[in-house]
């Protein structure tokens, strides 16, 4: 390939508000293109809303390309910034009668007799006829210029050989392939990414909930598990399901994007964050664990130990961030100011087996997984096998919960001076509802 004919994609987002998962998988298809083939993947900012597009707007935009690892290589510009030239290029196809200006005002592309027809890189060959098209604005009748023409110039500007959007942008090439022949400019490939479907089957939208990546990410899921949950909306490789960035860049083949809608699957996003929860090493994840952890756990350092000592139990069953971190409530807050009148029955009714085993901790030579297994067996004997009668109350105790991790496990990582100050409290707790010493 010459260096003239370099591939070049854009992305050019309206900075209206949150980004669309529609949006971000259209941003990743182009970037992934332009890695492939060894291209360029362009931002720009279509800010030519003025009541929407806000300084906030457009963070979101940086913000999530950013957090999904999807880095361009220009300096992105606002389209506001070039709207003079727009106006200009408008003017000069009213001088070559390719255009003219209507009773109301309204500068209109004069559109030609014939037939407009492109190669789609993923629908194949679309042709239609011209008839169909109206004769389309180019500057509205306050002279600022219209979306058509736009994209058109700025893709003209940044030299972008390749335009791959949603397919609801199909209706607008031929007015755009049109625009390009009147300014003299050769035309891009166009290709047209299939809508993304809620589970209903209509286009999705919040009523179907989360869907925007910073709403995604506010629920507690990982970059890479969206990464590859968009990657597979619409495009497969074999029947690959995980894929790495390296991976998914070697393969990345427009060809192989459906033609038919892809459809958004809650279940399948949560099968890839467990995984990425579950694969990729603790120090990856603690950065996107940390805002959802209560205040003061995020930064002492005994509680992140312990998160790391526990992943292995805590992500066995935990599907985003915020389950883990309430998963995790009694290892990275003091369980004891949280006893309910649930819990404070179940402890009344453990009394003395509480008290045998903090006797028994507190006097254990070592203190290992091993030897905390047989201190609540021994103690189970004791109380004639019925180990319920031992595990409920001491988990209730160390945890302030009714399920979790192995008990041993749980008392391992805790440590024992903790484990008996928390017994401790919950003895004194018995004793303060009314339980008494047998």
């Amino acid at each position: 390939m010459s260096a003239t004919t370099a591939i070049k994609v854009r992305f050019p987002p309206s900075p209206t508000g949150k980004m669309h998962l529609g949006n971000a998988r259209t941003a990743l298809f182009n970037w992934l293109f332009a890695r492939h083939a060894g291209g360029q993947f362009l931002l720009r900012i279509e800010d030519t809303d003025k009541e929407r597009s806000t300084p906030e707007n457009i963070t979101f935009i940086h913000d999530a390309l950013k957090w999904l690892g999807l880095g361009y290589d220009n300096e992105p510009f606002l389209q506001s910034t070039r709207q003079s030239l727009h106006v200009e290029a408008a003017t000069r196809l009213v001088e070559q009668e390719l255009a003219y200006k209507d009773t109301e005002g309204v500068t209109r592309f004069k559109v030609p007799a014939g037939a407009t027809t492109w190669a789609d890189l993923v629908q194949g060959e679309i042709t239609i006829e011209n008839k169909q098209v109206e004769d389309f604005a180019l500057l509205r009748s306050d002279g600022s210029p219209t979306y058509h023409l736009g994209v058109v110039m700025d893709d003209i500007f940044q030299g972008i050989t390749h335009v791959i959007r949603g397919d609801d942008h199909i209706n607008n090439t031929p007015k755009q392939i049109m625009l390009y022949a009147a300014l003299g400019e050769p035309v891009p490939a166009f290709g047209h990414l299939p809508l993304i479907l809620g589970p209903d089957g209509e286009k999705l939208s919040k009523r179907h909930g989360a869907v925007s990546i910073q709403d995604l990410r506010a629920e507690g899921y990982l970059p890479q598990a969206i990464f590859n949950f968009m990657l597979r909306l619409g495009w497969g490789h074999g029947d690959q399901e995980l894929f790495t960035v390296e991976e998914a860049t070697a393969a990345f083949d427009i060809s192989n994007v459906s033609k038919g809608p892809a459809r958004f699957d809650a279940a399948k996003l949560k099968w890839y964050n467990q995984h990425y929860l579950k694969t990729l090493p603790f120090g990856q994840i603690l950065p996107h664990l940390v805002p959802f952890l209560p205040d003061g756990a995020q930064t002492h350092k005994a509680d992140l130990e312990r998160l790391e000592a526990l992943w292995p139990d805590l992500t066995a069953r935990a599907q985003t961030l915020p389950e883990i971190v309430t998963a995790a409530t009694a290892f990275i807050t003091d369980p004891t100011r949280a006893y309910t009148a649930e819990h404070t029955a179940i402890l009344l009714e453990g009394h003395d087996a509480l008290h045998h085993l903090y006797d028994a901790l507190s006097s254990l030579p070592e203190w290992q997984e091993e030897a905390l297994k047989a201190a609540i067996h021994h103690q189970v004997e004791h109380m004639g096998g019925n180990f319920k009668a031992v595990g409920r109350p001491l988990r209730v105790a160390l945890t302030a919960a009714t399920g979790g991790p192995d008990l041993a496990r749980i008392m391992a990582v805790l440590g024992q001076s903790e484990v008996l100050r928390r017994l401790k409290v919950s003895l004194h707790h018995i004793h303060e509802n009314g339980g008494h010493h047998h």
